[in-house]
């Protein structure tokens, strides 16, 4: 007999947030004990880019939340459940800002759950508000490269700047850093995930610009997976796997910090870039999906 878990999602386009919860959603697909379940919202978006896009008979037609054996949330999905004492929760907890109380996410901490946080700087943060009721538990986030593009063997982008959350400074950037003789592609608007997977497979370096305080900030580790040589500077949620000087470059989250982090990696040698790349891809390989699968699937045994 299966035991039902229930998702719930309102889905518009895809970003990292959404693939994390379809990654947790296929570890409990993974399970013999277990019935994945989701509801989506009627304005969400049924495209491509849709990771449940083949999943249509694991939809919940209405959302009953009562339901569920188990309740898995992520972000505001805490607003569609009511006071469910009898029903464990599993709440992902994917950035900072939970423990931020001027977000109207920080009042969720004080409801009953099991909260699996992506690094352990968002597990420090959120029990540093005192208010949390629960067990707090770190699953460092899993990638899944065997779905990644090749990289192309002809790299023939000298330098990306993945500006898509930060726009503005990408571009200020792109400017000062061709006013210094470097030439880059500067990418701002948002792309379908292989788009970008495949444009970081022809990049040498990538400058990722994540939010100044990110959870985790997964594209600097598909960069690392990808093979470019990666700046991104300090975002607190990447300093677990962006280890400065080892496996990338990772600057204080300033432009004149960031330029002097490129010209850095320019003038690395071959040998200090192959020995980075190395270590980048020791990096990648302790992020595989299966080691957070077995963690988040140990989570709930002991509380089936």
């Amino acid at each position: 007999m299966y035991l039902k878990i229930f998702f719930h999602r309102d889905y518009h386009k895809f970003s990292g947030g959404h693939l994390k919860v379809w990654d947790y959603f296929s570890h409990a697909q993974s399970s013999e004990k277990l019935q994945p379940l989701i509801y989506f919202t009627p304005t969400s978006v049924w495209d491509d880019s849709n990771p449940w896009k083949n999943s249509k008979h694991s939809l919940l037609k209405s959302w009953d939340p009562t339901q569920a054996d188990v309740l898995f949330v992520a972000g505001f999905d805490w607003m569609t459940l009511p006071e469910l004492p009898n029903i464990p929760v599993v709440n992902l907890i994917q950035g900072l800002s939970h423990a931020f109380p001027n977000d109207p996410k920080y009042c969720f901490l004080s409801r009953k759950a099991i909260r699996i946080c992506v690094s352990e700087e968002v597990s420090a943060a959120i029990k540093s508000t005192g208010i949390v009721n629960g067990p707090v538990i770190t699953i460092p986030n899993g990638l899944d490269t065997s779905l990644f593009p090749p990289p192309s063997n002809f790299r023939n982008i000298p330098l990306l700047i993945a500006g898509m959350k930060n726009p503005q400074l990408a571009r200020t950037l792109s400017e000062r850093l061709v006013q210094s003789g470097i030439p880059n592609h500067c990418q701002t608007e948002h792309l379908s995930r292989q788009d970008f997977l495949a444009l970081l497979g022809r990049s040498k370096r990538a400058v990722f610009l994540p939010c100044e305080q990110e959870g985790f900030y997964l594209p600097a580790i598909e960069g690392m997976a990808m093979g470019a040589v990666v700046i991104c500077p300090d975002c607190v949620g990447n300093r677990s796997f962006c280890l400065d000087g080892l496996n990338c470059f990772r600057p204080n989250y300033s432009l004149d910090s960031i330029m002097s982090g490129v010209h850095i990696a320019i003038q690395q040698s071959q040998e200090q870039e192959v020995l980075m790349k190395f270590q980048a891809m020791v990096q990648v390989k302790k992020h595989d999906l299966l080691s957070e699968r077995r963690a988040f699937l140990k989570i709930l045994e002991t509380i089936l």
